[in-house]
């Protein structure tokens, strides 16, 4: 068994100003470097073997902030990235749906199935970034642990896939900024121990409490 922690990317000035970033290369702000920085110090016990990241900069920022106590290289690959939007990037959901009537909303009821306009799916992210994630974890041995960086899209698609769930219910949970998922990576039979932690914020502003006390990791 491979242990995976799936980290999704600290803040950006567009996570705050809520418009769609997809493949737009947004660098982290300074509240989400404070928050890889918060990730790094609650990350730095566990013994990593590997450490990869999306090849957008804020990604690839927080997996290197979360990397350096380790001394790992961070090694990036395009089929971690966000989902591509098209059109729809650097746009609120408010502005598509003004400019592009009806469109954004039968992308979201098509179970993952239709295009962003002049972008991706979900299906095909899922497919892209599943198969890199077995690819690189084919890299290592048993009983290692590995970390990925990446996006909140994404990484909904990779857990629906490494998990085999339907697409449909791609929208039922959530990924903070900086949240890490914990998968026992088997191969095929994988299990999910832990979702969306971000219990490494606390004392944050904005932070809310998710547990009384930390679960084993």
């Amino acid at each position: 068994m491979i242990k995976l922690y799936v980290v999704r990317h600290g803040e950006t000035d567009g996570n705050v100003q809520q418009w769609y970033q997809g493949s737009t290369d947004v660098p982290l702000n300074a509240r989400g470097i404070e928050q890889a920085q918060c990730l790094s110090r609650f990350l730095k016990d566990v013994p990593f073997s590997g450490i990869y990241s999306s090849t957008l900069q804020r990604a690839r920022r927080t997996a290197e902030i979360v990397a350096e106590p380790h001394g790992l290289p961070v090694y990036s690959y395009d089929e971690l990235k966000e989902i591509d939007f098209g059109v729809w990037e650097g746009h609120t959901y408010k502005e598509i749906t003004q400019m592009w009537p009806g469109e954004i909303e039968a992308f979201y009821d098509s179970n993952g199935t239709l295009r962003a306009r002049g972008g991706e799916s979900f299906c095909e992210v899922e497919r892209r970034i599943t198969a890199k994630t077995k690819e690189l974890l084919s890299r290592h041995k048993d009983g290692d642990t590995v970390l990925i960086a990446s996006h909140g899209a994404s990484i909904r698609c990779l857990i629906f896939g490494l998990l085999g769930l339907e697409m449909s219910r791609i929208w039922c949970f959530q990924q903070y900024n900086t949240a890490f998922n914990i998968i026992e990576y088997h191969g095929d039979k994988n299990v999910m121990t832990l979702m969306n932690c971000t219990q490494h914020l606390e004392g944050m502003a904005g932070y809310q409490a998710q547990w009384a006390s930390m679960p084993s990791l």
